[in-house]
């Protein structure tokens, strides 16, 4: 089995200014299909989740998505 890998991404609302964190986790071999990347927790006010491609979208509480 895999470990996963950990990070955090600092984001920035661009409409309103909100700040906040999004820790995000992933499967570390390089070599598999899917990463299986997850959205642990968001610091803040957005909500954070994760597409079938594995791309992560953010959203501010304004509604502003951030790309």
């Amino acid at each position: 089995m895999a470990a996963r890998d950990r990070y955090t991404s600092e984001v920035t609302c661009p409409e309103c200014g909100n700040k906040g964190i999004v820790h995000i986790s992933e499967d570390d071999y390089t070599f598999m299909r899917n990463q299986r990347r997850a959205v642990d927790r968001v610091e803040g006010e957005f909500t954070a989740e994760v597409d079938r491609d594995n791309r992560i979208h953010v959203t501010c509480k304004c509604g502003h998505e951030i790309r």
